[in-house]
């Protein structure tokens, strides 16, 4: 009998030493097919573990940012493990740290916060002509996918006030703002960020499946902005200003 234990006892230990040597690259085995293979994002070597390691991310002209993961448990919800981790997003000017779960059925960002300077972001809008001023405070978020449809999103974005330059028409609007909030939602698949100045309504903001964005400005942002007289009525609680575009 003690030999049989002794025997089991090393394989335990055997397949122990393997398990916290899997190399980092079985991480990404867990992210569907279709984004890690995406052309818009970039993902670099992987170093260290599947439970402690790191590797480059590049989404198009948005700049590079390194991904840290720390591994934090497994739970079992209707007999489908679910990995849990923490990640550290940083990069130039933006830093962002969040909760992932992750499991064969969904994947999951609880706890997101941190912060994107307008520098990084106006990057990514350039080729769009769309720029702002100023930094980005983001905190309790979070995202639920099934990796086709977007079942869930939460969260609020503090914006500290500037400048907003939209290129939707000629000569481009812009505009000087002050601090606005906008909440983060979703419906049918679809994300939505609602920009609002106290309890007025600004501008929404929604991404369809499809990758086309919808953008609707109220006349409330554009009185902000000066560009208006101030309304009250039916007149304010309507967009005055629409347009799409494909970004995704």
């Amino acid at each position: 009998m003690k030999i049989i234990s002794f025997i089991a006892l090393a394989i335990i230990s055997l397949c122990g030493f393997l398990l916290a040597l899997l190399p980092a690259s079985v991480f990404f085995t867990l992210i569907p097919l279709e984004i890690r293979t995406s052309s818009d994002l970039l993902i670099g070597h992987p170093e260290g573990t599947i439970w402690s390691g790191q590797t480059t991310l590049k989404f198009r002209n948005f700049p590079g940012s390194s991904l840290q993961w720390q591994f934090s448990g497994i739970s079992i919800d209707g007999f489908i493990p679910s990995a849990a981790y923490n990640l550290v997003i940083t990069g130039a000017h933006h830093e962002i740290q969040t909760e992932l779960n992750i499991s064969e059925l969904q994947l999951s960002l609880n706890q997101l916060q941190g912060s994107i300077h307008s520098d990084d972001i106006n990057q990514l809008s350039a080729e769009y002509g769309h720029q702002f001023s100023g930094e980005l405070l983001v905190q309790a978020g979070s995202l639920t996918t099934d990796f086709e449809c977007l079942q869930s999103l939460t969260g609020q974005l503090d914006w500290d006030g500037g400048s907003i330059l939209l290129n939707v028409s000629e000569p481009a609007l812009n505009l000087k703002l002050p601090p606005i909030t906008g909440f983060l939602d979703s419906k049918d698949c679809s994300a939505s960020l609602s920009l609002k100045q106290q309890s007025d309504k600004l501008m929404i903001i929604y991404l369809k499946p499809s990758g086309w964005a919808e953008v609707q400005v109220y006349q409330t942002m554009l009185s902000l902005a000066g560009l208006a007289e101030q309304t009250t009525g039916n007149v304010k609680a309507k967009p005055v200003l629409l347009f799409e575009e494909k970004i995704l």
